[in-house]
């Protein structure tokens, strides 16, 4: 909603959501995405909104009771779009029509889908085309300078006529945003407005050719430029190091005269010390050093200087050239990715997600070859590689399809990479965005082989805790982990672990904390309490489970905040006081007089009285 402007079909498209089924067609990057999500929230006056899969099947389709209001497919598949009839759709707009709710479909605007929308369906799509680039420029830039004069100060401080030659190009809203934030770093003093052409991405793509072309002759440049496409924005000292790792990977492939020809020219010494700046090489493959920054590791902090483009998206326009016109050059990419170290978390990170991109690039039935490579490999590494990959593929619809298939079918065999695999890609943007297709995958990942397979627990138990950190899947999260927790087996011990790693977080971190409370406060039968339980009882969450409420009780004595939540949570476990709950009611009874140590008192005086729990709100 921040800088939105309302493209010109905006008020008839909200004139057919009262219909119920709105379906939307246009070209990628014309703001149809962002126009959607507004047309839902302005339409349902709610922000419970909720995105449906590109391959969902509408016509079995069923609208849930979860109180959503709002639902968007973003890039239906032409195939299900062609198989929805027109008794499905009427069906599907009663059960809109009783929750109140109303779907926006996104599809590809080809003549069979205009066909079937009009003929079979009698439907007229709404045609998103993007809204006019100087609404949105005027629109998000109202957003980041409130004030009109500052507006007119910081417009007045750039070169004369860049403005409007630039919005004659016609830019998309995503490259209207992209000048927004070069005003921004204009104002701040960042950027020097002569140099502000400079950096937009309107010729990224026409300048990776020539780009290219400059460095061929020099296997250095080559690498040195393939690095930085890759690792922009890491420290130039890992650019450096992975444009030697890429030389050692290609071993003369990006040599384009071979080492013993005769070239007529001097022969220099690559080991000479002083052969170039560090600024020369840079200057070779347009980019730049960014100023200091700090960072912060979990231990430490450290400085890095960022390497960039000069130009936005120049690197991806590189990578995209290279791998769809040069298949030697490609597959000398997916080797060198492929062989990231692990050790370098980071790194490796990115080299997935690079990846998944080339996969988006490519067609034909093994886009996704080399990404399942990794996940056939025995090194775990790979295995969290692999599963960055298929997040990152999975932004396209098509290839989503593909991912979710093979991970359902991974997800059942007996190869513990595999399972690994596809318990990792949960906790990936695939999962994030597919939260009950991520927990029934791994549901049956964890339940599917009875062999008690440490990591298979473990690649699940990481993604969990990545679903839980997003605030709003926790709901429909706990709901799985009280489910699982319930019956004996891999599945409980991997939800009783989880837990307690959740537990042991908000021990001492401030929001996770505030809503664990918030949870144990809530109702008569709080669901954060029954699985606080189970992870006591389970022997194998037990230790971390008690060290985590121990700390709890420990900091409530001086937390005012934290304190009523740890008398609850004595109050709701006192009934229950066998195995780990009594173990632990024993350590909050020493604790004493610290929140909750006088209630388990109670219940330990009368269980040693009587053998039996003493009755509380249970």
């Amino acid at each position: 909603m921040s800088g939105f402007a309302e493209p010109d079909w905006f008020a008839r498209a909200l004139e057919q959501a009262g219909s119920r089924v709105v379906f939307l067609i246009g070209a990628p990057g014309s703001g149809r995405r962002t126009a959607a999500l507004n047309l839902l929230q302005r339409h349902t006056g709610s922000f419970a909104l909720r995105a449906v899969d590109s391959d969902v099947d509408l016509a079995a389709w069923t609208v849930g009771g979860t109180g959503v209001r709002g639902y968007l497919v973003d890039g239906l598949l032409e195939t299900r779009t062609l198989a929805l009839g027109s008794i499905a759709l009427d069906n599907l707009r009663r059960q809109l029509d009783r929750s109140g709710a109303c779907l926006i479909v996104i599809t590809e605007q080809t003549p069979q889908i205009l066909a079937h929308l009009k003929g079979v369906l009698h439907v007229d799509p709404v045609r998103a085309t993007p809204p006019p680039a100087r609404a949105v420029l005027d629109a998000k830039l109202a957003t980041v300078f409130r004030d009109p004069e500052r507006r007119r100060s910081v417009l007045a401080a750039l070169p004369a006529g860049f403005l409007d030659e630039t919005l004659q190009r016609r830019p998309g809203p995503a490259q209207v945003v992209e000048i927004v934030s070069e005003i921004v770093q204009v104002a701040d003093g960042t950027t020097e407005p002569a140099a502000i052409g400079r950096h937009l991405s309107f010729h990224a793509a026409d300048r990776a050719p020539q780009l290219l072309r400059s460095v061929r002759d020099s296997p250095d440049d080559l690498a040195f430029l393939l690095a930085t496409c890759v690792f922009e924005h890491f420290d130039h000292t890992v650019v450096e190091e992975e444009a030697r790792r890429l030389l050692e990977v290609a071993a003369g492939r990006l040599d384009a005269a071979p080492p013993d020809a005769d070239t007529g020219t001097p022969v220099r010494n690559p080991g000479f010390v002083f052969l170039r700046s560090r600024k020369e090489r840079l200057a070779a493959i347009e980019a730049g050093r960014g100023p200091r920054e700090v960072r912060a590791a979990s231990t430490h902090s450290y400085a890095v200087e960022p390497v960039a483009f000069t130009r936005h998206l120049q690197g991806r326009a590189v990578l995209d050239l290279v791998w769809r016109e040069h298949r030697d050059a490609g597959e000398l990419l997916v080797e060198w990715l492929q062989q990231t170290p692990s050790a370098h978390r980071a790194r490796a990170d990115r080299a997935g997600f690079i990846l998944g991109r080339l996969a988006q690039w490519s067609s034909g039935g093994r886009a996704l070859a080399p990404i399942e490579q990794l996940a056939y490999s025995s090194r775990p590494g790979d295995w969290r590689m692999a599963a960055r990959a298929f997040g990152a593929a999975s932004a396209d619809p098509v290839l989503a399809t593909a991912v979710k298939n093979r991970l359902r079918g991974w997800s059942r065999v007996a190869s513990e990479s595999l399972r690994c695999t596809a318990a990792l890609t949960c906790a990936t943007e695939f999962g994030l965005a597919r939260p009950e297709v991520a927990l029934a995958l791994l549901h049956t990942t964890v339940t599917a082989r009875d062999d008690g397979s440490d990591a298979v627990e473990s690649a699940v138990r990481r993604a969990l805790l990545s679903l839980f950190a997003e605030p709003a899947l926790r709901p429909r999260v706990v709901e799985a982990l009280v489910q699982w927790s319930r019956p004996a087996g891999a599945a409980r011990r991997t939800a009783c672990a989880a837990v307690a790693q959740l537990l042991k977080t908000a021990a001492t971190v401030r929001e996770p904390g505030e809503w664990w409370s918030a949870q144990l406060l809530s109702g008569d039968a709080p669901p954060g309490a029954e699985l606080i339980r189970s992870a006591l009882m389970e022997p194998t969450s037990f230790d971390t489970a008690r060290a985590a409420l121990l700390e709890w009780q420990r900091r409530a004595a001086t937390d005012s905040r934290r304190a009523p939540a740890v008398e609850r949570l004595a109050e709701v476990l006192a009934p229950h006081l066998r195995g780990g709950v009594l173990r632990l009611f024993t350590d909050f009874e020493r604790a004493m007089p610290a929140p909750g140590a006088e209630r388990a008192g109670l219940a330990l005086a009368q269980w040693r009285g009587t053998g039996t729990p003493q009755r509380g709100l249970a």
